[in-house]
């Protein structure tokens, strides 16, 4: 029987790349400097709660593969994990340290969606600047929910056809995406934890509050 185990992703300042000075500023803008702050120190909290629960499972590790939220099928996955590891990232810390331990790390997204929606938020953000229009919003984020929905799936049929019976899938992914779901019938799914603190992922919560399309 194949598994997987789901695994939410919690951004931080590293993972956020270039678009982290606008996250933060927006988010500053509606909930101030000091949550700021105060997030990203629970980030780091978090991360290391994750691991804890992470190595703390009874599992064969050299039958354990890894997949990554935004880790393109590119041939340069390990490069990519260890230089976002060496900038400060947990996520990619924490990936590296399974490798070290005998888990396959594994491409898990389409580099062309990804790089769709890298600029279908960078149009957002101008959008956002310039006060556009509430119908050019209203397309962007429609624009989002297709991109998601082909990104679950490519992700979705990239670790059908890479885990062996036998093995177990980690998925470290964001809770806006829907893989367990698409997956269910096909592997053992189970979740790290079910939920993160509202807030964890600065996106997401401005999109909660109304402020991010």
């Amino acid at each position: 029987m194949r598994a997987l185990i789901y695994v939410p992703v919690v951004h931080s300042e590293v993972d956020l790349g270039s678009m982290a000075a606008e996250v933060q500023r927006r988010f500053e803008e509606v909930f101030g400097a000091h949550e700021w702050q105060r997030r990203f120190v629970s980030v780091d909290a978090m991360w290391e709660g994750l691991r804890h629960k992470l190595l703390a499972l009874p599992l064969p590790w050299h039958c354990t593969r890894l997949y990554q939220d935004g880790l393109p099928v590119c041939g340069r996955e390990p490069e990519i994990v260890r230089d976002l590891a060496a900038k400060g990232s947990r996520n990619h810390q924490l990936l590296g340290e399974l490798m070290g331990r005998g888990a396959t790390l594994v491409g898990t997204e389409d580099p062309q969606l990804m790089l769709a929606e890298y600029r279908r938020i960078q149009t957002l953000v101008q959008a956002a600047r310039e006060r556009a229009a509430d119908t050019v919003a209203a397309e962007l984020k429609q624009e989002g929910e297709a991109l998601l929905a082909r990104r679950d799936a490519f992700v979705a049929r990239r670790i059908d056809e890479t885990l062996g019976d036998g093995e177990t899938a980690i998925l470290f992914l964001g809770l806006l995406h829907r893989v367990d779901e698409l997956l269910d019938g096909k592997l053992e799914v189970r979740h790290l934890i079910h939920s993160l603190p509202f807030g964890a992922d600065p996106w997401r919560k401005l999109k909660e509050c109304g402020h991010a399309h």
